[in-house]
């Protein structure tokens, strides 16, 4: 059976477990996502979810599509209304609270995927997402453990180890930067090369 692709956006990858039944539909959500289609994408998921009301929860898809449109305001109202017909919508959850941090509300996000992470605790990304939000609002202590959570549910994804060396850089962990620096060499070497610039910055 030929697996079906998965998107290069790990959100879009979340947004569309239990809901594209087909390869076919993966396929081309997976395409218009590459083309930055975000139009086509809200409309086809839009399309989707009138013939399943009750059902599917397409709405997480639309909102992806809007949120990467930067529309946050119509993002949040459609993932609001997935989370309250399904609160046990993990990736609904997660992705609501990527949209408030992209809105300039990392507080809200924070407080939003933090819920997430009870109820998906074992997400890589919610996690990752919550390190995120709690970055932009300031608290490195608990971005470090968020993304420490991460890199242990999932150590093969880059971005969370350059996430965790970064924040830990920031509060003076420095040894520990080093550390997942070493490994961040062996799964990305370009977030690498970046990585060890902040510490070798931080420490002039």
């Amino acid at each position: 059976m030929e697996s079906p692709p998965l998107p290069a956006d790990p959100l879009l990858a979340s947004a569309l477990v239990g809901r594209g039944d087909t390869y076919e539909v993966r396929q081309y959500i997976a395409e218009l996502d590459k083309k930055q289609d975000w139009t086509a994408m809200v409309q086809f998921a839009e399309k989707q979810q009138k013939r399943d009301p009750e059902g599917s929860d397409w709405g997480v898809v639309a909102g992806y599509g809007w949120m990467r449109s930067r529309d946050y305001a119509k993002a949040i109202a459609a993932l609001s209304r997935v989370t309250q017909r399904n609160p046990e919508d993990v990736s609904a959850w997660s992705l609501l609270g990527e949209t408030q941090r992209q809105a300039g509300q990392p507080g809200r996000a924070a407080q939003t995927l933090e819920h997430a992470s009870i109820i998906g605790r074992t997400s890589y990304l919610t996690f990752f997402l919550l390190g995120e939000a709690y970055r932009d609002a300031g608290r490195l202590d608990r971005a470090v453990s968020a993304y420490r959570e991460a890199v242990r549910l999932e150590p093969l994804f880059p971005r969370s180890w350059f996430e965790l060396g970064s924040a830990q850089v920031r509060i003076g962990e420095r040894k520990d930067a080093e550390a997942a620096l070493e490994i961040l060499q062996k799964l990305d070497p370009a977030l690498a090369v970046r990585l060890k610039e902040r510490i070798e910055t931080k420490s002039k």
